[in-house]
Protein backbone atom coordinates (compact mmCIF):
# COMPACT_ATOMS: atom_id res chain seq x y z
CA UNK A 1 0.00 0.00 0.00
CA UNK A 2 2.96 2.63 0.45
CA UNK A 3 3.89 1.52 -2.77
CA UNK A 4 0.72 2.62 -4.46
CA UNK A 5 0.68 5.81 -1.82
CA UNK A 6 4.07 7.02 -2.81
CA UNK A 7 3.26 6.51 -6.91
CA UNK A 8 -0.28 8.35 -6.43
CA UNK A 9 1.48 11.25 -4.55
CA UNK A 10 4.07 11.40 -7.50
CA UNK A 11 1.33 11.17 -10.34
CA UNK A 12 -1.10 14.20 -8.80
CA UNK A 13 1.86 16.31 -8.18
CA UNK A 14 2.61 15.89 -12.28
CA UNK A 15 -0.75 15.92 -13.27
CA UNK A 16 -3.14 18.01 -11.20
CA UNK A 17 -1.37 21.42 -12.08
CA UNK A 18 -2.17 20.72 -15.90
CA UNK A 19 -5.64 19.25 -15.46
CA UNK A 20 -6.45 22.18 -13.79
CA UNK A 21 -5.93 24.13 -16.83
CA UNK A 22 -6.91 22.21 -19.37
CA UNK A 23 -10.52 21.83 -17.00
CA UNK A 24 -10.51 25.53 -17.01
CA UNK A 25 -9.83 26.21 -20.71
CA UNK A 26 -12.82 23.53 -21.20
CA UNK A 27 -14.97 25.20 -19.22
CA UNK A 28 -14.37 28.89 -20.26
CA UNK A 29 -13.10 28.27 -23.51
CA UNK A 30 -14.64 25.56 -25.55
CA UNK A 31 -18.01 25.84 -23.04
CA UNK A 32 -18.53 22.61 -22.61
CA UNK A 33 -21.71 20.97 -21.35
CA UNK A 34 -21.94 19.50 -18.05
CA UNK A 35 -22.49 16.48 -19.36
CA UNK A 36 -18.96 16.52 -21.05
CA UNK A 37 -17.33 18.04 -18.20
CA UNK A 38 -18.29 14.93 -15.56
CA UNK A 39 -16.92 12.34 -18.28
CA UNK A 40 -13.93 14.79 -18.48
CA UNK A 41 -13.92 14.41 -14.84
CA UNK A 42 -14.20 11.06 -15.03
CA UNK A 43 -11.03 10.65 -17.43
CA UNK A 44 -9.37 12.80 -15.20
CA UNK A 45 -9.61 9.86 -12.47
CA UNK A 46 -8.47 7.08 -15.04
CA UNK A 47 -5.75 8.81 -15.81
CA UNK A 48 -4.58 9.37 -11.99
CA UNK A 49 -5.43 5.61 -10.88
CA UNK A 50 -3.86 4.26 -14.44
CA UNK A 51 -0.97 5.76 -14.21
CA UNK A 52 -0.50 5.23 -10.88
CA UNK A 53 -0.94 1.54 -10.89
CA UNK A 54 1.00 1.41 -13.81
CA UNK A 55 4.24 2.96 -12.02
CA UNK A 56 3.60 0.27 -9.06
CA UNK A 57 3.87 -2.19 -11.37
CA UNK A 58 6.66 -0.95 -13.30
CA UNK A 59 8.67 -0.52 -9.62
CA UNK A 60 7.15 -4.28 -8.82
CA UNK A 61 8.27 -5.79 -11.79
CA UNK A 62 9.84 -4.16 -14.62
CA UNK A 63 12.45 -2.21 -13.00
CA UNK A 64 13.73 -4.50 -10.38
CA UNK A 65 13.47 -7.30 -13.80
CA UNK A 66 15.89 -4.45 -15.97
CA UNK A 67 18.33 -4.42 -12.70
CA UNK A 68 18.84 -8.05 -13.17
CA UNK A 69 19.69 -8.13 -16.78
CA UNK A 70 21.91 -5.03 -15.82
CA UNK A 71 24.05 -6.66 -13.22
CA UNK A 72 24.04 -10.25 -15.26
CA UNK A 73 25.75 -8.48 -18.05
CA UNK A 74 28.92 -7.76 -16.87
CA UNK A 75 29.01 -11.48 -14.88
CA UNK A 76 29.02 -13.04 -18.70
CA UNK A 77 32.11 -10.67 -19.66
CA UNK A 78 30.70 -11.00 -23.37
CA UNK A 79 30.04 -8.27 -25.69
CA UNK A 80 28.27 -10.30 -28.25
CA UNK A 81 25.74 -11.32 -25.09
CA UNK A 82 25.60 -7.34 -24.00
CA UNK A 83 24.55 -6.37 -28.11
CA UNK A 84 22.02 -9.38 -28.06
CA UNK A 85 20.22 -8.48 -25.00
CA UNK A 86 20.36 -4.99 -25.01
CA UNK A 87 19.03 -4.81 -28.48
CA UNK A 88 16.37 -7.12 -27.14
CA UNK A 89 15.29 -5.68 -24.11
CA UNK A 90 15.66 -1.56 -25.68
CA UNK A 91 13.53 -2.89 -28.56
CA UNK A 92 10.92 -4.25 -26.56
CA UNK A 93 10.67 -1.69 -23.70
CA UNK A 94 10.18 0.64 -26.19
CA UNK A 95 7.76 -1.57 -28.25
CA UNK A 96 5.43 -1.23 -24.44
CA UNK A 97 6.08 2.56 -23.95
CA UNK A 98 3.18 4.48 -23.76
CA UNK A 99 3.72 7.54 -25.12
CA UNK A 100 5.09 5.76 -27.84
CA UNK A 101 1.37 4.73 -28.36
CA UNK A 102 0.26 8.03 -27.91
CA UNK A 103 2.57 9.70 -30.51
CA UNK A 104 2.06 6.88 -32.91
CA UNK A 105 -2.19 7.48 -32.90
CA UNK A 106 -1.49 11.08 -33.41
CA UNK A 107 0.48 10.81 -36.34
CA UNK A 108 -1.89 8.34 -37.86
CA UNK A 109 -4.80 10.55 -36.82
CA UNK A 110 -3.68 13.26 -39.39
CA UNK A 111 -0.99 10.82 -41.45
CA UNK A 112 -3.17 7.83 -42.13
CA UNK A 113 -0.74 6.46 -44.70
CA UNK A 114 1.75 6.23 -41.98
CA UNK A 115 1.05 2.73 -40.25
CA UNK A 116 1.29 3.60 -36.70
CA UNK A 117 3.33 -0.24 -36.00
CA UNK A 118 5.64 0.37 -38.65
CA UNK A 119 6.08 3.53 -36.84
CA UNK A 120 6.85 2.16 -33.53
CA UNK A 121 9.05 -0.62 -34.93
CA UNK A 122 10.63 1.89 -36.82
CA UNK A 123 11.45 3.98 -33.50
CA UNK A 124 12.16 0.99 -31.07
CA UNK A 125 15.04 -0.26 -33.80
CA UNK A 126 16.82 3.32 -33.41
CA UNK A 127 16.81 3.03 -29.91
CA UNK A 128 17.67 -0.05 -29.43
CA UNK A 129 20.94 0.41 -32.20
CA UNK A 130 21.58 3.86 -30.21
CA UNK A 131 21.90 1.86 -26.96
CA UNK A 132 24.17 -0.93 -28.38
CA UNK A 133 26.46 2.47 -29.04
CA UNK A 134 26.26 3.74 -25.60
CA UNK A 135 26.84 0.78 -24.22
CA UNK A 136 30.37 0.34 -25.81
CA UNK A 137 30.84 4.20 -25.44
CA UNK A 138 31.43 2.92 -21.69
CA UNK A 139 33.23 -0.01 -22.65
CA UNK A 140 35.55 1.61 -24.70
CA UNK A 141 35.53 5.09 -22.85
CA UNK A 142 35.09 6.73 -26.22
CA UNK A 143 33.93 10.47 -26.26
CA UNK A 144 30.12 11.23 -25.56
CA UNK A 145 30.93 14.41 -27.27
CA UNK A 146 31.95 12.98 -30.24
CA UNK A 147 29.36 10.50 -30.30
CA UNK A 148 26.62 13.29 -30.04
CA UNK A 149 27.83 15.30 -32.43
CA UNK A 150 28.26 12.86 -35.00
CA UNK A 151 24.29 11.56 -34.57
CA UNK A 152 23.23 15.28 -35.04
CA UNK A 153 25.05 16.15 -37.57
CA UNK A 154 23.87 13.33 -39.45
CA UNK A 155 20.29 14.01 -37.89
CA UNK A 156 21.14 18.04 -39.50
CA UNK A 157 22.46 17.06 -43.00
CA UNK A 158 18.96 14.29 -43.34
CA UNK A 159 16.43 17.36 -42.37
CA UNK A 160 18.21 19.98 -44.85
CA UNK A 161 18.53 17.22 -47.56
CA UNK A 162 14.79 16.36 -46.86
CA UNK A 163 13.69 20.14 -46.87
CA UNK A 164 15.55 21.27 -49.63
CA UNK A 165 13.84 18.16 -51.41
CA UNK A 166 10.24 19.55 -50.29
CA UNK A 167 10.01 15.44 -48.68
CA UNK A 168 8.78 17.96 -45.53
CA UNK A 169 6.18 15.77 -44.12
CA UNK A 170 8.59 13.23 -41.96
CA UNK A 171 10.38 15.89 -40.54
CA UNK A 172 8.09 17.09 -37.80
CA UNK A 173 7.30 13.37 -37.44
CA UNK A 174 10.80 11.82 -36.94
CA UNK A 175 12.36 15.01 -34.48
CA UNK A 176 9.26 14.42 -32.76
CA UNK A 177 10.21 10.55 -32.26
CA UNK A 178 13.38 11.30 -30.13
CA UNK A 179 11.39 12.58 -27.62
CA UNK A 180 8.43 10.20 -27.04
CA UNK A 181 10.86 7.00 -26.45
CA UNK A 182 12.69 8.08 -22.95
CA UNK A 183 9.18 7.31 -20.97
CA UNK A 184 8.30 5.84 -17.71
CA UNK A 185 8.77 1.83 -19.27
CA UNK A 186 11.82 3.00 -20.74
CA UNK A 187 13.87 5.15 -18.48
CA UNK A 188 14.77 2.85 -15.58
CA UNK A 189 15.21 0.04 -17.77
CA UNK A 190 17.73 2.19 -19.44
CA UNK A 191 19.25 3.52 -15.86
CA UNK A 192 19.65 -0.44 -14.79
CA UNK A 193 21.07 -1.30 -18.16
CA UNK A 194 23.42 1.83 -17.79
CA UNK A 195 24.18 1.33 -14.15
CA UNK A 196 25.11 -2.74 -14.70
CA UNK A 197 27.68 -2.05 -17.56
CA UNK A 198 29.33 0.84 -15.76
CA UNK A 199 29.88 -2.12 -13.19
CA UNK A 200 31.85 -3.93 -15.53
CA UNK A 201 34.55 -2.17 -14.19
CA UNK A 202 35.45 -0.15 -17.04
CA UNK A 203 34.23 3.55 -15.49
CA UNK A 204 34.94 5.03 -12.26
CA UNK A 205 33.41 7.81 -13.30
CA UNK A 206 30.06 8.98 -11.26
CA UNK A 207 29.50 11.31 -14.46
CA UNK A 208 29.75 8.64 -16.78
CA UNK A 209 26.30 7.25 -16.31
CA UNK A 210 25.16 9.76 -17.94
CA UNK A 211 24.69 10.43 -21.71
CA UNK A 212 22.79 6.64 -21.95
CA UNK A 213 19.26 8.22 -22.71
CA UNK A 214 20.41 11.67 -24.63
CA UNK A 215 21.61 8.64 -26.92
CA UNK A 216 19.14 6.65 -27.45
CA UNK A 217 16.87 10.02 -27.90
CA UNK A 218 19.00 10.51 -31.39
CA UNK A 219 18.16 6.80 -32.74
CA UNK A 220 14.63 7.05 -33.24
CA UNK A 221 14.86 10.21 -35.10
CA UNK A 222 17.58 8.93 -37.60
CA UNK A 223 15.39 5.90 -37.88
CA UNK A 224 12.19 7.56 -39.10
CA UNK A 225 14.03 10.51 -40.86
CA UNK A 226 15.37 7.10 -43.14
CA UNK A 227 12.20 5.97 -43.21
CA UNK A 228 10.79 9.38 -44.80
CA UNK A 229 13.74 9.24 -47.62
CA UNK A 230 12.55 5.41 -48.02
CA UNK A 231 9.56 6.46 -48.77
CA UNK A 232 9.88 9.37 -50.66
CA UNK A 233 8.79 11.74 -47.80
CA UNK A 234 5.29 10.65 -48.05
CA UNK A 235 2.31 12.41 -50.19
CA UNK A 236 -0.54 14.23 -50.23
CA UNK A 237 -2.59 10.99 -50.69
CA UNK A 238 -3.14 9.76 -47.28
CA UNK A 239 -3.07 12.97 -45.33
CA UNK A 240 -5.72 13.54 -43.84
CA UNK A 241 -6.77 17.47 -44.03
CA UNK A 242 -8.75 18.12 -40.41
CA UNK A 243 -8.97 16.34 -36.95
CA UNK A 244 -12.20 14.24 -36.31
CA UNK A 245 -14.51 15.62 -33.45
CA UNK A 246 -14.84 13.17 -31.22
CA UNK A 247 -18.05 13.32 -28.36
CA UNK A 248 -16.75 12.22 -25.33
CA UNK A 249 -19.11 9.81 -23.92
CA UNK A 250 -19.13 5.97 -22.60
CA UNK A 251 -19.37 4.52 -26.10
CA UNK A 252 -16.02 6.48 -27.13
CA UNK A 253 -14.74 5.18 -23.64
CA UNK A 254 -15.63 1.26 -24.03
CA UNK A 255 -14.27 1.68 -27.36
CA UNK A 256 -10.64 3.04 -26.54
CA UNK A 257 -10.81 0.49 -23.18
CA UNK A 258 -10.65 -2.47 -25.61
CA UNK A 259 -8.36 -0.70 -28.68
CA UNK A 260 -6.03 0.03 -25.62
CA UNK A 261 -6.33 -3.80 -24.21
CA UNK A 262 -5.70 -5.08 -27.59
CA UNK A 263 -2.32 -3.01 -28.21
CA UNK A 264 -0.91 -3.13 -24.37
CA UNK A 265 -1.39 -6.89 -25.24
CA UNK A 266 0.71 -7.05 -28.44
CA UNK A 267 3.19 -4.90 -26.41
CA UNK A 268 3.62 -6.81 -23.45
CA UNK A 269 2.99 -10.58 -24.08
CA UNK A 270 6.89 -10.38 -26.09
CA UNK A 271 8.37 -8.49 -22.85
CA UNK A 272 6.85 -10.48 -20.38
CA UNK A 273 8.06 -13.85 -22.89
CA UNK A 274 11.37 -12.26 -22.79
CA UNK A 275 11.23 -12.07 -18.79
CA UNK A 276 10.56 -15.37 -18.94
CA UNK A 277 13.34 -16.95 -20.74
CA UNK A 278 15.75 -14.41 -19.21
CA UNK A 279 14.90 -15.66 -16.00
CA UNK A 280 14.95 -19.01 -16.17
CA UNK A 281 17.62 -19.63 -18.68
CA UNK A 282 20.19 -16.94 -17.70
CA UNK A 283 19.29 -16.28 -14.13
CA UNK A 284 18.34 -19.42 -12.77
CA UNK A 285 15.00 -18.32 -11.35
CA UNK A 286 12.41 -20.48 -9.53
CA UNK A 287 9.03 -20.00 -11.17
CA UNK A 288 7.63 -18.17 -7.52
CA UNK A 289 10.63 -15.54 -8.33
CA UNK A 290 9.44 -15.57 -12.03
CA UNK A 291 5.60 -14.84 -11.03
CA UNK A 292 6.08 -11.83 -8.95
CA UNK A 293 8.23 -10.32 -12.12
CA UNK A 294 5.16 -10.92 -14.27
CA UNK A 295 2.53 -9.65 -11.91
CA UNK A 296 4.13 -6.47 -11.59
CA UNK A 297 4.58 -6.32 -15.48
CA UNK A 298 0.82 -8.01 -15.67
CA UNK A 299 -0.76 -4.80 -13.15
CA UNK A 300 1.45 -2.52 -15.31
CA UNK A 301 -0.33 -3.21 -18.15
CA UNK A 302 -3.23 -3.30 -16.79
CA UNK A 303 -2.61 0.25 -15.63
CA UNK A 304 -1.35 1.85 -18.55
CA UNK A 305 -5.12 0.47 -20.68
CA UNK A 306 -6.90 2.33 -17.83
CA UNK A 307 -4.28 5.41 -18.46
CA UNK A 308 -4.95 5.22 -22.12
CA UNK A 309 -8.29 4.77 -22.34
CA UNK A 310 -8.83 8.14 -20.20
CA UNK A 311 -6.20 10.29 -22.21
CA UNK A 312 -7.73 9.12 -25.48
CA UNK A 313 -11.36 9.40 -24.16
CA UNK A 314 -10.93 12.92 -22.45
CA UNK A 315 -7.32 14.95 -22.56
CA UNK A 316 -6.85 14.23 -26.65
CA UNK A 317 -10.22 15.53 -27.76
CA UNK A 318 -10.61 18.43 -25.34
CA UNK A 319 -7.07 19.45 -26.27
CA UNK A 320 -7.29 19.26 -29.35
CA UNK A 321 -10.65 21.17 -29.49
CA UNK A 322 -8.70 23.78 -27.45
CA UNK A 323 -6.28 24.22 -30.22
CA UNK A 324 -8.58 24.31 -32.72
CA UNK A 325 -10.77 26.81 -30.85
CA UNK A 326 -7.90 28.99 -30.24
CA UNK A 327 -6.48 28.24 -34.10
CA UNK A 328 -9.42 30.62 -35.15
CA UNK A 329 -7.76 33.67 -33.03
CA UNK A 330 -4.47 33.31 -33.77
CA UNK A 331 -3.92 35.77 -36.02
CA UNK A 332 -5.41 38.97 -34.00
CA UNK A 333 -4.78 36.88 -30.61
CA UNK A 334 -1.01 35.57 -30.94
CA UNK A 335 0.08 36.50 -27.93
CA UNK A 336 -2.33 34.69 -25.67
CA UNK A 337 -1.37 31.79 -27.79
CA UNK A 338 2.20 32.18 -27.11
CA UNK A 339 1.37 33.01 -23.69
CA UNK A 340 -0.48 29.98 -22.81
CA UNK A 341 2.01 27.64 -24.47
CA UNK A 342 5.14 29.55 -21.85
CA UNK A 343 2.48 28.36 -18.94
CA UNK A 344 1.83 25.19 -20.23
CA UNK A 345 5.40 24.24 -21.31
CA UNK A 346 6.45 25.03 -17.69
CA UNK A 347 3.61 23.59 -15.70
CA UNK A 348 4.00 20.08 -17.77
CA UNK A 349 7.94 19.96 -17.26
CA UNK A 350 8.62 21.78 -13.22
CA UNK A 351 6.07 18.52 -12.45
CA UNK A 352 7.40 16.18 -14.99
CA UNK A 353 8.32 12.97 -12.52
CA UNK A 354 11.19 12.18 -14.43
CA UNK A 355 12.91 15.54 -14.50
CA UNK A 356 12.55 15.02 -10.97
CA UNK A 357 14.41 11.70 -10.53
CA UNK A 358 17.00 13.81 -12.82
CA UNK A 359 17.29 15.85 -10.70
CA UNK A 360 17.61 13.93 -7.60
CA UNK A 361 20.42 11.55 -9.48
CA UNK A 362 22.23 14.89 -10.95
CA UNK A 363 22.52 16.32 -6.95
CA UNK A 364 23.54 12.53 -5.59
CA UNK A 365 26.35 12.19 -8.48
CA UNK A 366 27.42 16.04 -8.08
CA UNK A 367 27.90 15.94 -4.33
CA UNK A 368 25.26 18.60 -3.91
CA UNK A 369 27.70 21.05 -6.64
CA UNK A 370 24.27 21.07 -9.10
CA UNK A 371 21.25 21.12 -6.70
CA UNK A 372 18.23 19.42 -7.84
CA UNK A 373 16.21 22.43 -7.93
CA UNK A 374 18.43 24.45 -10.04
CA UNK A 375 18.39 21.70 -12.49
CA UNK A 376 14.36 21.55 -12.25
CA UNK A 377 14.46 24.98 -12.64
CA UNK A 378 16.04 25.71 -15.70
CA UNK A 379 14.30 22.29 -17.53
CA UNK A 380 11.41 24.17 -17.06
CA UNK A 381 12.10 27.49 -18.02
CA UNK A 382 14.15 26.48 -20.99
CA UNK A 383 10.98 24.49 -22.20
CA UNK A 384 8.60 26.78 -21.32
CA UNK A 385 10.52 28.78 -23.60
CA UNK A 386 11.09 26.65 -26.62
CA UNK A 387 6.96 25.77 -26.23
CA UNK A 388 5.86 29.93 -26.71
CA UNK A 389 8.10 29.42 -29.32
CA UNK A 390 6.73 26.66 -30.63
CA UNK A 391 3.52 28.36 -30.80
CA UNK A 392 5.07 31.42 -32.66
CA UNK A 393 6.05 29.17 -35.40
CA UNK A 394 2.76 28.39 -36.16
CA UNK A 395 1.33 31.53 -35.88
CA UNK A 396 3.66 33.02 -37.82
CA UNK A 397 3.96 30.13 -40.10
CA UNK A 398 8.12 29.45 -39.60
CA UNK A 399 9.88 26.33 -40.64
CA UNK A 400 10.70 24.15 -38.32
CA UNK A 401 14.04 23.41 -39.80
CA UNK A 402 14.97 26.89 -39.58
CA UNK A 403 14.59 27.14 -35.62
CA UNK A 404 15.68 22.95 -34.84
CA UNK A 405 18.95 23.25 -36.86
CA UNK A 406 20.49 26.84 -35.67
CA UNK A 407 19.11 25.06 -32.28
CA UNK A 408 20.83 21.97 -32.83
CA UNK A 409 24.17 23.76 -34.06
CA UNK A 410 24.22 25.99 -31.13
CA UNK A 411 23.67 23.30 -28.53
CA UNK A 412 26.73 21.68 -30.11
CA UNK A 413 28.87 24.42 -30.27
CA UNK A 414 28.04 25.07 -26.03
CA UNK A 415 28.49 21.57 -25.40
CA UNK A 416 32.06 21.72 -26.72
CA UNK A 417 32.93 24.51 -25.13
CA UNK A 418 31.07 24.15 -21.86
CA UNK A 419 31.99 21.93 -18.81
CA UNK A 420 32.52 17.56 -19.61
CA UNK A 421 30.55 16.68 -16.98
CA UNK A 422 27.46 18.68 -17.91
CA UNK A 423 26.92 16.63 -21.69
CA UNK A 424 25.62 13.42 -20.76
CA UNK A 425 22.79 15.47 -17.85
CA UNK A 426 21.91 18.01 -20.86
CA UNK A 427 21.09 15.16 -23.46
CA UNK A 428 19.33 12.85 -20.87
CA UNK A 429 17.55 15.74 -19.59
CA UNK A 430 16.12 16.21 -23.31
CA UNK A 431 14.84 12.98 -23.57
CA UNK A 432 13.16 13.12 -19.82
CA UNK A 433 11.64 16.22 -20.09
CA UNK A 434 8.98 15.11 -22.32
CA UNK A 435 6.74 13.13 -20.63
CA UNK A 436 2.79 11.03 -21.16
CA UNK A 437 1.10 14.48 -20.11
CA UNK A 438 3.30 16.33 -22.65
CA UNK A 439 2.45 14.28 -25.08
CA UNK A 440 -0.56 14.07 -24.70
CA UNK A 441 -1.81 17.42 -24.14
CA UNK A 442 0.55 19.90 -25.43
CA UNK A 443 1.09 17.48 -28.73
CA UNK A 444 -2.37 17.41 -29.20
CA UNK A 445 -3.14 21.17 -28.13
CA UNK A 446 -0.38 21.46 -31.07
CA UNK A 447 -2.31 19.12 -33.60
CA UNK A 448 -5.62 21.16 -33.41
CA UNK A 449 -3.73 24.43 -33.54
CA UNK A 450 -2.03 23.62 -36.74
CA UNK A 451 -4.70 21.95 -38.23
CA UNK A 452 -7.26 24.87 -37.53
CA UNK A 453 -4.68 27.64 -39.07
CA UNK A 454 -3.50 24.87 -41.87
CA UNK A 455 -5.19 22.87 -44.01
CA UNK A 456 -4.08 19.41 -46.12
CA UNK A 457 -0.21 18.74 -46.12
CA UNK A 458 0.43 21.84 -44.29
CA UNK A 459 -1.78 20.60 -41.22
CA UNK A 460 0.82 17.76 -41.27
CA UNK A 461 3.80 19.67 -41.31
CA UNK A 462 3.61 22.11 -39.11
CA UNK A 463 1.47 20.40 -36.97
CA UNK A 464 4.48 18.13 -35.44
CA UNK A 465 7.61 19.48 -34.31
CA UNK A 466 6.67 20.75 -30.88
CA UNK A 467 7.72 17.29 -28.91
CA UNK A 468 11.27 17.78 -30.72
CA UNK A 469 11.44 21.53 -29.10
CA UNK A 470 10.76 20.21 -25.45
CA UNK A 471 13.73 17.96 -25.79
CA UNK A 472 15.64 20.51 -27.24
CA UNK A 473 15.57 23.04 -24.60
CA UNK A 474 16.95 21.37 -21.78
CA UNK A 475 19.91 20.31 -24.22
CA UNK A 476 20.80 23.83 -24.83
CA UNK A 477 20.13 25.08 -21.68
CA UNK A 478 21.84 22.70 -19.31
CA UNK A 479 24.84 23.00 -22.17
CA UNK A 480 25.03 26.85 -21.27
CA UNK A 481 25.08 26.12 -17.52
CA UNK A 482 27.98 23.64 -18.20
CA UNK A 483 29.92 27.03 -20.54
CA UNK A 484 28.76 28.98 -16.86
CA UNK A 485 30.39 26.15 -14.56
CA UNK A 486 33.48 26.01 -16.60
CA UNK A 487 33.86 29.66 -16.67
CA UNK A 488 33.54 29.71 -12.87
CA UNK A 489 35.93 26.77 -12.43
CA UNK A 490 38.04 29.04 -14.56
CA UNK A 491 37.63 31.97 -12.35
CA UNK A 492 38.66 29.95 -9.48
CA UNK A 493 41.99 28.66 -10.63
CA UNK A 494 42.61 32.08 -11.12
CA UNK A 495 42.13 33.18 -7.82
CA UNK A 496 43.73 30.00 -6.27
CA UNK A 497 46.69 30.20 -8.34
CA UNK A 498 47.06 34.03 -7.76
Amino acid sequence: MSLLGEKFKEVMTSTIPIVLLVAFLAIFVLKLPMDQILMFGLCVVMVIAGFTIFLSGVDWGIHPMGTSIGQEIPRRKSKMFMIVIVFMISFLVTVAEPDVTVFGSQVHSLFSSIDPTTLTYAIAIGVAAFLIVAAFRIIYKLSLKMLITIGYVAVILLVVTMDATGSTEFIGIALDSGGVTTGPVTVPILLALGIGICSMGHSKDSMDGFGMIGLASIGPVLAVLVLGLMSGGGSEEGITSTVAHNTIDFELMFTELKNSAISVAYALIPLMTFFVIFQRVFLKYSWTAVSVVLEGTAIAGVGIIIFLAGVYTGFMPIATSLGMKLGDMASDQWFMIVGLGFLMGFLVASAEPAVSILGDQVEESSGGVLSKKLIIAIISIGVAAFVAIGMAKLVFNINLAYIVVPGLILTLIVMWIGDKDMVGIAFDAGGVATGPMSVAILSSFYVGLSSSIYTGTQAVIYGFGLICLIALAPCLFLSLLGLYTKYKKSKEDDIYYG
